[in-house]
């Protein structure tokens, strides 16, 4: 037998084994549990409660979407234990949304969980995330009679929409980007069930791998702006005027810009903030009301909402300056200013110590409901 066919019938049995191995990998689609949304509830500083929603594709299915919850150390041991629950190949390949209890937020735990999620290549960084108001578990095993099936009405919820923009939609690459980058803090969604409903009802801010506090839509709204993202959510604002007394307004279909220079002083550091907002007047209410048919009273009111907005910010920046915290990215307009590796730390410092001039310009560009 010369040297060649030896060769030969070595390479077309390595073929054919691994033809049959391919083979055996395959596994029918019923066989396979594709988990669509994933959850984490705090049992310890050792033990978590993982639940996963795999919906259901058969026609003989009672329900559309599984739900299967264990407690476990690590990740990877809870989705084994799911697997033989399930009694299929479960895998994350569609994985949608992971939510998180506030209580593993505060922890850290959760943050060991999505960055255990996003080395997994089965998994894509586009996975959204957000925390829970309550329990985790509870929202993935709640009805929704009149939504689609939860997979469905999570990752729909947590996309962005002009109406919700103050959130900030925040995806496993945001999570990681946001952590490994010494100059912005992580914030994500806060979600809650109520009545039959999810709902957004505010942004959760990190300090470092840990979540420290809820913001409201309205704190979460100003972040936005001062990112510089062009479409905002509407604004509402609640003024008491010393003429006009309370005042209810809307904003609504806003485009904003902002600049921020900063004074380069690492000792004394001070930001110069200037946001210009255009928006339609949607909804006016006062209890002595302006007469915003004319153009004098409009221009008037601007300057009011300017002043209105102005102290917002400054009250914002002075929780952000308590907390030493810096979701906005402040930190970055003196960073680019200093000649070495910039730390979490200097962060910390500077916004600690830092000081502002905020100048807000608002135009109203048409008028709706006036009461």
């Amino acid at each position: 037998m010369t040297g060649k066919y030896v060769v030969s019938v070595i390479v077309l049995v390595a073929i054919s084994l691994a033809g049959c191995s391919q083979k055996e990998q395959k596994v029918p689609l019923e066989d396979v549990g594709l988990v669509g949304s994933l959850s984490l509830d705090y049992i310890d500083e050792d033990q978590m409660k993982l639940t996963v929603a795999i919906p259901q594709y058969s026609k003989e299915a009672k329900k559309q979407t599984q739900i299967y919850s264990v407690v476990t150390e690590l990740m990877s041991e809870g989705m084994v234990e799911i697997e033989k629950n399930s009694h299929k190949k479960v895998i994350l390949n569609q994985l949608r949304v992971v939510l998180v209890d506030e209580e593993s937020a505060r922890s850290g735990q959760a943050t060991k969980v999505i960055r255990s999620l996003y080395r997994n290549a089965e998994v894509a960084n586009k996975v959204l995330v957000a925390v829970v108001k309550g329990n985790a578990e509870e929202i993935l095993r709640a009805e929704y009679p009149d939504k689609p099936a939860i997979n469905f009405y999570l990752s729909d919820l947590l996309q962005a929409k002009m109406n919700t923009a103050f959130n900030p939609n925040t995806n496993f690459h945001d999570f990681m980007y946001t952590q490994t980058n010494p100059v912005i803090d992580t914030i994500m969604p806060s979600i809650e069930g109520k009545d039959g409903l999810i709902e957004l009802n505010g942004v959760a801010l990190f300090d470092e791998e840990k979540m420290i506090k809820i913001l409201s839509p309205q704190d979460a709204l100003i972040i936005q702006a001062l990112q510089g993202r062009k479409k905002i959510a509407p604004l509402y604002l609640s003024m008491n005027h010393e003429s006009y007394g309370k005042e209810i307004l809307l904003l609504d279909l806003i485009h904003s810009k902002v600049k921020i220079k900063s004074n380069k002083n690492f000792e004394s550091p001070k930001v110069s903030i200037t946001l210009k907002v255009s928006g339609t007047l949607a909804e006016y209410k006062g209890a002595r009301e302006r007469d915003l048919d004319k153009k004098e009273a409009i221009v008037k009111l601007e300057k009011d909402i300017d002043a209105e907005i102005k102290r917002d910010i400054g009250k914002f920046l002075e929780k952000l300056k308590e907390l030493k915290v810096d979701p906005i990215g402040l930190s970055e307009n003196f960073r680019m200013y200093y000649n070495g590796k910039w730390t979490t730390e200097q962060t910390k410092e500077i916004i600690s110590k830092l000081e502002w001039d905020v100048s807000v310009e608002v135009t109203i560009i048409s008028t709706g409901t006036l009461k």
